[in-house]
């Protein structure tokens, strides 16, 4: 049994019982006559609260159970969730959309369980463990294959554009760089933008879930053969690369290189036999997933450090040394291996990002995370 319903940072307690009473309000009128619990889940990285409501057994069914998304300050995210779960229900096992009610922040959703893919990789075999990504990176190949025109005209799904990677990369320099107290040289740092951005927006486009990582897969309690995904009302038309990274490269589980290089061959061959666009090599597939890895990573050690300086939410410091290391392995291989392009960007930003950057982050970290 989880804890009863949690206050948001921002809401004093007469506010969240009063948001409490309109939740329970609104479920009595869609279960009618019914009984029911309703039991508060642990917090994500956003301001929505999620619930789990479970209907006792009566004589002829067991318990039922729902998930029940309460979005009071965030009616545009959720009207994009719906609207992002229509167009990839086709294709994958997102979460049915039970009820609704937009205007009051509430929706009932299909209830996946309680078992995500992470907890699924905790003391597996490894042959075990790669049936599982086998798995994940074929759901993944089949969202690419829902066609870009139809997320962009049916459902007017954004780019992951200049705009947007630039917000995401700034994130980095916003946030992490003021936390370990050094200055940024911003030649360095807008000339990398630049360089990252021209090779990522060469890659082929496809829809991006953008944030298909180890905590937003669930194993579906009604159909073990098929992996849930939620928190995907993000979505947009960027990258063939980014879900990947998020996957391979998560900031919560940690896999050796040569498995992680494994995987993304797998997946580039998923790509061909599906008749998707891809890289012509291996080679070339690995060196887009890095090049987009360094603006993810860059972007989430950003958001980390948001996530604890301005909501206090400090759990996410631990998970910082898995992003950095994965930073700066990406680095390293595009050093080595990018385009020539690349590299008379990307060499001057590492010498001082070695020589500055991982100094200043390592005695900031050292005592309690490294």
């Amino acid at each position: 049994m989880t804890d009863k319903l949690t206050l948001e940072p921002n809401m004093t307690d007469t506010e969240t019982n009063s948001r409490l009473q309109q939740l329970e309000s609104w479920l009595q009128q869609i279960f009618t006559g019914k009984r029911f619990n309703l039991d508060s889940l642990p917090g994500d990285a956003s301001a929505r609260q999620y619930h789990r409501i479970q209907l006792p057994k009566d004589d002829d069914n067991g318990a039922l159970n729902y998930i029940v998304m309460d979005s009071a300050d965030e009616q545009d995210a959720m009207r994009q969730f719906i609207n992002v779960a229509k167009l990839m229900s086709p294709a994958i096992n997102v979460p049915a959309i039970v009820a609704q009610d937009v205007t009051k922040g509430f929706l009932v959703l299909q209830d996946f369980g309680a078992v995500e893919f992470a907890h699924l990789l905790v003391d597996a075999p490894s042959t075990q463990i790669n049936e599982y990504y086998q798995l994940a990176m074929q759901t993944l190949v089949a969202l690419q294959a829902v066609p870009v025109e139809t997320a962009k005209s049916q459902h007017q799904l954004p780019d992951y554009d200049t705009a947007l990677l630039d917000r995401e990369m700034e994130l980095f320099t916003d946030w992490f760089i003021p936390y370990i107290g050094i200055a940024l040289d911003k030649t360095l740092w807008d000339n990398l933008k630049v360089a990252l951005t021209k090779e990522i927006l060469q890659q082929p486009q496809v829809i991006v879930h953008r944030d298909y990582h180890s905590r937003n897969l669930m194993q579906d309690q009604a159909d073990h053969s098929r992996l849930g995904v939620i928190d995907f009302q993000d979505a947009v038309v960027g990258s063939y690369t980014y879900d990947l990274v998020s996957l391979v490269r998560d900031a919560y589980v940690e896999w050796p290189e040569r498995q992680i290089s494994e995987w993304m061959k797998d997946f580039w061959q998923l790509q061909q036999q599906a008749g998707l666009s891809t890289a012509a090599s291996a080679q070339q597939f690995e060196n887009d997933v890095n090049v987009m890895g360094v603006q993810r990573h860059l972007k989430v050690l950003g958001i980390f450090i948001r996530l604890s300086e301005r909501d206090g939410k400090d759990r996410y410091l631990a998970d910082i040394p898995k992003v950095m290391s994965d930073l700066v392995f990406e680095l390293e291989w595009l050093g080595k291996h990018g385009s020539d392009s690349l590299q008379q960007a990307l060499l001057p930003f590492n010498k001082w990002f070695v020589d500055t950057v991982l100094p200043a982050y390592q005695h900031k970290f050292a005592q309690q995370y490294i």
